[in-house]
């Protein structure tokens, strides 16, 4: 067993301007050091009475942070002896932080989980777009992990939660989808459903569009599509000469010869394609559909279904990197158009 005293190699630097509580500075400050081998197995904590003297800080907040270190399992307490750190903390845990669960979140985790090793534990949490609920969870499990993977499309006021962020070393925070603000610009990023990124895809396969009269652009509340997808879709229709409507379903207009339509709403897709079974219209031939995201049954149906897709294998090999090299890295995934019968 080792006793550490503070060195210039294992101290705690409180920054006092910091909107990060002292506890969970001490707290990430440990964290960092087990990590670094600075802290071994075995290795005692200086005490309580110890921390707070030597730094002038109350003994309540090293006690805080002491047990925050407990409760996450990187520290034992013995009685009379004081606090140890752990055999087992070899394992990295990892947060995924998703609104819900949609093709691309649970295709991106499932990848993620396969090209990490068993160092490595991942978690998900759904916080369904409350953001009283998403920060009640950063500031409890702030010091529990290792890396928080933040997929913030649906956050675009992600500058509004930096006071939660804030509390997270920025090392140790990836935001997929973000829009980079001044909070966030320090950490790791992954970008792929950008405006710029969906405009390259469309002008990309413009002669794909270019045998319909007219395109429709069918929206829907049960998924986030960013506001400027609109004009960069309008944007394109006007420079191939197109005609674009964009609408909310697609009951809303006659499915006939030589229109497309672009879906995200699943619902709204099965509609489309039963609408032309009943008007005996065939799909990829008389009207072209193309869907966001995919999944194995679009392959499938009507003979297959063209999709605008992420490349959530490149997301997940991006975020691996991230992760593993622990370095900053500020990444773009194009979007795919993946052409099938539907088109």
């Amino acid at each position: 067993m080792r006793e550490l005293a503070y060195t210039n190699d294992a101290c705690f630097a409180i920054d006092e301007r910091s909107e990060t509580p002292k506890f969970l500075q001490i707290a990430n400050r440990i964290l960092s050091q087990i990590e670094d081998g600075i802290y071994q197995p075995g290795d005692r904590l200086p005490s309580i009475n110890e921390t707070s003297e030597e730094f002038l800080m109350a003994r309540a907040t090293v006690e805080k942070a002491y047990k925050k270190l407990f409760q996450s399992g990187h520290v034992k307490s013995t009685y009379r002896k004081g606090f140890f750190i752990t055999e087992q903390k070899k394992v990295k845990r990892v947060l995924l932080i998703f609104g819900k669960i949609t093709e691309n979140t649970l295709a991106i985790y499932n990848s993620l989980s396969s090209q990490l090793d068993k160092t490595y534990k991942i978690d998900i949490c759904l916080h369904e777009y409350r953001k009283e609920y998403l920060l009640e969870r950063l500031e409890k499990q702030a010091g529990d992990y290792h890396h928080f993977v933040v997929v913030s499309s649906h956050l675009n006021e992600a500058n509004d939660m930096k006071d939660g962020f804030s509390k997270i070393p920025n090392e140790r925070l990836i935001f997929i989808d973000s829009e980079q603000t001044d909070a966030l610009s320090a950490c790791s990023s992954i970008n792929y459903s950008n405006y710029a990124n969906f405009k390259n895809v469309l002008f990309k396969n413009a002669e794909v569009f270019q045998k319909y009269r007219t395109i429709y652009f069918v929206t829907t509340d049960n998924e986030y599509i960013p506001a400027e997808w609109y004009t960069e879709f309008l944007l394109f229709a006007k420079l191939n000469n197109l005609d674009a409507r964009i609408i909310d379903s697609p009951d809303e207009v006659e499915v006939t010869d030589g229109v497309a339509f672009m879906v995200f709403d699943n619902a709204h897709l099965v509609s489309i394609v039963k609408d032309l079974k009943r008007k005996d219209l065939t799909i990829g031939e008389n009207v072209g559909v193309v869907s966001f995201g995919d999944s194995i049954y679009k392959e499938l149906i009507a003979g297959g279904i063209s999709v605008i897709k992420t490349d959530t294998e490149a997301v997940s090999n991006s975020l691996r990197s991230i992760i593993t090299k622990n370095q900053k890295q500020s990444v773009n995934i194009p979007m795919l158009l993946i052409k099938r019968n539907s088109l």
